[in-house]
């Protein structure tokens, strides 16, 4: 159901369109041809298939593709004074082939850092604190009609080698996704999804590169570490109701304790939380308005459950103060898919969507769109120096 999944995102983008405040975008510019040096060609793409239990891989033979770099894009915001650059998954023109984009903040330049086979399968690419290994949340071409499995993968972000099988899930029925680097870079945190029971989410932490995986907080996701690796930031599940908790612990996961949040729209639902780099304030997606509520004891019967944080829901950007307090509403775009990250001088905020890529500041002001071709897909952004 992955490789379908995009064009799910983009009917849910044309129904929320009516009641969405549009972001200006920027026209892109048609591509031209990669130098052939620039990026491995696709015949030569040998990335390894997880082997499930039971169930015997099928060899991946990609297939030749014409690719082009994509041309520069105007610099709309030079009046921003933006620095370095975005690193984000995307898909090509065909909608089925994704690939991991490299834009240069100010010049507007683009690259293509990797092309995956068609028909497989990225929602996440994090960047190292060291800025030379990407973590993946990868599913490559299957037989399967549900898609291949999502496990974890790394390469080099010089793309100097494909992408190698990190750590994979225990059964056909597990996904690992929401991969997350300490801000040391010696271990990374995944969230396991078990989609057999579907409410199954624990957050996961492995030493890197070879540590064994083990449960970190069970009924979790959304791992998000503090910049300076003194806290630990995720959002809790009940596994009853569906309702999630932001949740902030020590960096070893201890005194983990609720942060309170007043006045918010639909608190049932809390999406991709990240401190601030002051450790002050939290930033988080929430639906606006849209109405939610608990299970009775007929939808549960029934296996109805609360649609909880999976980037399915049209979001805004909401605030909060470390300590807890009413919600303060950032934006008013009504997207799907919000990942974001801070800048490195913290002044800015990249923010993912569906709708495309933007920037604003940490109070929401200053929103512009830096990206508007991305596939309509889930992913993730990262701000290199």
């Amino acid at each position: 159901m992955k490789q379908y999944f995009v064009f799910l995102l983009v009917v849910l983008l044309v129904a929320a369109s009516g009641c969405s405040v549009e972001i200006p975008v920027s026209q892109v510019p048609v591509s031209s041809a990669l130098p052939p040096s620039a990026m491995p060609p696709p015949t030569e793409l040998a990335i390894p298939i997880p082997i499930i239990p039971g169930r015997t891989p099928t060899a991946i033979t990609p297939t030749a593709n014409a690719i082009s770099t994509p041309a520069p894009l105007p610099v709309t915001w030079a009046g921003l004074n933006l620095s370095g650059k975005l690193l984000y998954n995307t898909y090509d023109s065909t909608l089925v082939t994704p690939e991991i984009h490299l834009l240069d903040l100010t010049t507007g330049a683009r690259q293509i850092i990797f092309h995956f086979p068609n028909r497989s399968w990225i929602d996440a690419a994090v960047v190292s604190p060291d800025g030379k290994t990407l973590l993946l949340s990868y599913s490559p071409p299957s037989t399967d009609p549900y898609g291949g499995q999502g496990s974890i993968y790394s390469m080099p972000l010089d793309a100097s080698t494909p992408p190698q099988l990190l750590v994979i899930p225990p059964s056909k029925q597990d996904q690992y996704s929401q991969p997350e680097w300490s801000p040391d870079g010696k271990t990374i945190y995944f969230v396991h999804i078990n989609y057999q029971s579907m409410q199954t989410y624990d957050i996961m932490r492995m030493a890197y590169p070879d540590g064994k995986p083990e449960t970190f907080v069970a009924h979790a996701y959304w791992p998000r570490p503090s910049l300076d690796g003194q806290h630990f930031l995720y959002v809790s599940l009940d596994p009853d109701s569906g309702i999630n908790h932001l949740m902030v612990a020590n960096a070893d996961g201890s005194e983990a304790h609720e942060v309170p949040i007043n006045e918010l729209p639909v608190p049932q639902v809390i999406d991709v939380p990240m401190l601030s780099p002051d450790n002050k304030l939290i930033l988080f997606s929430s639906p606006d308005g849209i109405q939610a509520s608990r299970p009775g004891w007929v939808d549960r019967l029934l296996g109805v459950q609360l649609a909880h944080a999976d980037g399915t829901l049209p979001s805004d950007w909401w605030s909060v103060p470390v300590a807890g307090g009413r919600a303060k509403s950032l934006t008013q775009i009504h997207a799907l898919a919000l990942y974001g990250v801070y800048s490195p001088n913290g002044n800015f905020v990249a923010s993912y969507s569906s709708n495309g890529i933007f920037i604003m500041r940490p109070d929401g002001t200053e929103l512009t769109m830096i990206v508007s071709d991305i596939g309509g897909a889930l992913g993730t952004v990262n701000w290199l120096p």
